[in-house]
């Protein structure tokens, strides 16, 4: 089987290269990929192609017309230049996509190398690749190009074939969080399933006010919109919500992504006057027995500081570390991109990864160093 048999096709947006049979096959595809993700799916391309100001570009591989390789990316124009990135949007998870029984290397070759083509025919300057935390692939990509620059990142996840018992008992949670769970269910909040418009503007109001007190910037409305209209109908997204009691007030809820093994818990916000009812837990206890009676295997509860009680908490709930890496290379001049400030990247290029935080402005250092984590949190929380 040789590297010469593979042919890379390329799928724009801006050309309407999508269709229902496309997406068809690719949805198809993915569902045979191990650990691949909802943000890889043409229902998530097609929330961020409504919510952002990006192009979707697929690059598919073939092998004698058959599919065997998937990168979504995205491009997006600012104004320090133009960047080419595998997910744009909170939650961004998923690079290269293949079959268990595929060649990986032979495909990640073709589909990394076309995507630099055509980043540099785009006049993108960076390139941002995904690695799968529970796939490893790092090394896949590495050994291709090494990356100009290097985040190293992690999250917690609980694996529900060993962590949770069938019917959705927690079997190495912290005994406190076992008496949270059980206060929490004794309080009288119910879980509300209903998947409406109605519920989602409820809670957004949530969502929205607890951001402002945490002094974060809420993630846009129309996100959840598009998420209800597109996501939800393919099975690749579920809302669930809290309330007290069966029509009383909304407690808490959240968007959860939905695909193969992984189930992201992609946001879920809780009204601060409830908290000592636990609607938190809750919501967290029920969408967990929910992944693990629906056959998934990984619940992520996605990127947060890497100390702190957001971080305590994920871990009470007996959570393991996965590590993953953002992966960029260097395709035009990023000089404008360097010299940035980290206020400035975040507000011209909102909901996109660009550079690790710690490279910018002169900070210097070899460009194949590794940049933490925890810096790149530090800095992000200084300039908010």
């Amino acid at each position: 089987m040789s590297a010469d048999s593979l042919e890379v096709c390329v799928s724009r947006s801006s050309e309407s290269d999508f269709g229902s049979e496309f997406d068809s096959e690719l949805d198809a595809f993915l569902d045979t990929c191990p650990e691949s993700f909802a943000q890889q799916t043409p229902s998530w391309r097609d929330v961020i192609t409504r919510v952002a100001r990006d192009e979707a570009i697929f690059l598919t591989c073939r092998r004698a017309g058959r599919l065997v390789g998937l990168l979504p990316t995205y491009r997006f124009v600012g104004p320090r230049g133009s960047i080419l990135t595998s997910v744009p949007l909170p939650g961004p998870l998923g690079g290269i996509a293949t079959r268990e029984d595929e060649d990986r290397a032979q495909i990640f070759s073709a589909l990394l190398e076309r995507c630099f083509e055509l980043a540099r025919s785009l006049a993108c300057d960076l390139v941002t690749v995904i690695t799968n935390p529970f796939r490893p692939d790092a090394e896949l990509y590495a050994q291709i190009k090494t990356p100009d620059f290097i985040l190293d990142n992690a999250l917690q996840a609980l694996n529900l074939t060993e962590d949770v018992a069938e019917d959705g008992a927690l079997l190495n949670a912290s005994s406190s969080l076992l008496r949270n769970v059980r206060r929490a269910r004794a309080s009288g909040l119910v879980v509300d399933e209903t998947q409406s418009l109605a519920n989602v503007e409820e809670w957004y109001a949530i969502h929205e006010k607890r951001h402002r007190q945490l002094g974060a910037t809420p993630l846009p409305r129309e996100l959840f919109h598009a998420a209800l209209e597109h996501a939800v109908p393919s099975g690749r997204a579920r809302f669930f919500f809290i309330r007290q009691g069966p029509g009383g007030e909304m407690a808490a809820g959240g968007l959860y992504l939905c695909h193969g093994s992984v189930v992201d818990a992609f946001m879920p916000s809780m009204d601060d006057r409830h908290a000592s009812q636990r609607p938190n837990h809750l919501l967290a206890a029920h969408s967990i027995a929910w992944a693990r009676s629906a056959g998934y295997r990984f619940y992520n509860w996605q990127g947060s500081p890497p100390e702190g009680g957001v971080e305590r908490f994920k871990r009470s709930w007996g959570s393991r570390r996965f590590e993953y890496c953002f992966l960029t290379w260097i395709t035009g001049d990023p000089a404008a991109f360097l010299d940035a400030t980290v206020n400035q990247l975040i507000e011209e290029y909102r909901w996109h990864y660009v550079l690790p935080f710690d490279r910018l402005g002169g900070a210097g250092g070899a460009p194949t160093d590794h940049s933490l984590r925890s810096d790149t949190w530090k800095l992000r929380e200084q300039a908010e």
